[in-house]
Formats: structure tokens, C-alpha cells, sequence
């Protein structure tokens, strides 16, 4: 009797956590494989309308807000397929992008934004030695905005505040065609502001915080 209970409360728990899983996230495909980034027409551009102030690894927070500067938004989870090798590239990405020198703006500003509890992503991070950023959005403030459909999923917002690329599943971080689409939104000016209008302006900036334990 106590085997038949034990065998039906593991099923109810599975099934529970199953359907908690399956109405937060849906998860790339196996089949689906890793794909350059492609930025979206400049007429068919979307405006991103958020502003989130999200913790980050290992301390502090990061204000996010679009506009003035390309911004890059990777959702992204430890447990996902390939996780160690998307991070890996993203983080490489990353650090090419601080090095990139554009005429015309700064850099790309990328992030990686999780979903999960704050001690299992810091020891990933530490383990990976990770330089990217890496943010917890575990109260929705980012993407409550800016949906995140899907595991993985990528944005990319425009100098103007717009959403560029927004792309499901994998990504090819170091394919030339998707460094080319970051240079090509780094190196496309922001227009100017109407007359009355106050300019658009880029805020990602980090907040010392206490340390959290790990």
C-alpha cells in the first residue's frame, strides 16, 4: 500500500512540475540547431518600450532601458541544451564587442538574463568564469516587456529604441553574419530628436549591491 502511494505521489509530482515548467518556458527543439543573428528591416522595426532594474551576478543590479546604443538581450538557462557552449560564445561575443571601436557609437551592450534561483546560476557563472553579464529577471520586471517565448531567445534593440532582431532557439554567437548584423546596427546613427522631444537615452547602468550568499 505505502508502494502504491509512494508510486502515485511521484507521478502527481512529476506531472505538477511538468505543467509549472511547460507555462513558463518552451524549449528549443533538439532538432533546431544554431543560427547567425538577422536583424529585422529598418521599416518593420517595432518600438521596445521597458525599463527593469535587474539584480546581476555576483553583486549589484543593472538598469536597462532601450535606446542610444545597440543592446543585446540573451535569455538564456543553465539547463537548457548546449547551455555551456551558447554561453560560452555569448561571452566571447562579448568581449570582441568591448574591444570594437565603431566610428560612429560605442560598442554593443549584451546581457544574459535567467530565470533561475540566484545561488544555482552564481556557481555557474563562477565555474565558467563567465565576463558577460549575467541578470536574473526571476520577477518578471524585464520580461513582463520584453517576452521571452521561448529557451533560448535573443533581442537586439537599436540605436533608435526599437527591436531589431528578435530571434528564437540557438545562436551562432561567432558566425560572421551575425557579428555583420551588430556592426551594421552599432554603425547605423540614431535619428535626430523632434523638435520638443527629449533625445533617446541608453541606461545600463551597474549599482553596487550587497553581497549575495553563494
Amino acid at each position: 500500500m505505502k508502494l502504491r502511494l509512494r508510486a502515485a505521489l511521484l507521478i502527481v509530482a512529476v506531472a505538477a512540475f511538468a505543467l509549472w515548467r511547460s507555462q513558463l518556458f518552451i524549449v528549443t527543439r533538439p532538432g533546431d540547431h544554431a543560427r547567425p543573428l538577422r536583424i529585422i528591416p529598418s521599416g518593420q522595426r517595432a518600438r521596445a518600450i521597458f525599463a527593469a532594474t535587474l539584480p546581476a551576478i555576483p553583486v549589484g543590479a543593472v538598469r536597462l532601458e532601450p535606446g542610444g546604443t545597440v543592446l543585446v538581450i540573451h535569455y538564456w538557462a543553465p539547463w537548457e541544451r548546449h547551455a555551456a557552449t551558447q554561453i560560452a560564445g555569448l561571452d566571447s561575443l562579448a568581449r570582441l564587442e568591448s574591444l570594437a571601436a565603431p566610428a560612429n557609437g560605442s560598442s554593443a551592450r549584451i546581457f544574459a538574463v535567467c530565470f533561475d534561483p540566484f545561488p544555482s546560476v552564481a556557481r555557474y557563472v563562477a565555474r565558467q568564469r563567465l565576463r558577460v553579464p549575467v541578470l536574473l529577471d526571476a520577477r518578471r520586471a524585464l520580461s513582463a516587456a520584453l517576452p521571452c517565448p521561448s529557451v533560448p531567445y535573443t533581442y537586439a534593440i537599436d540605436r533608435d529604441g526599437r527591436i531589431a532582431i528578435s530571434q528564437p532557439g540557438e545562436v551562432d554567437w561567432l558566425d560572421p553574419e551575425t557579428r555583420a548584423s551588430l556592426a551594421e546596427l552599432r554603425e547605423s546613427a540614431a535619428p535626430a530628436p523632434k523638435p520638443g522631444e527629449a533625445p533617446i537615452s541608453f541606461n545600463a547602468t551597474v549599482t553596487p549591491g550587497p553581497r549575495r550568499p553563494r
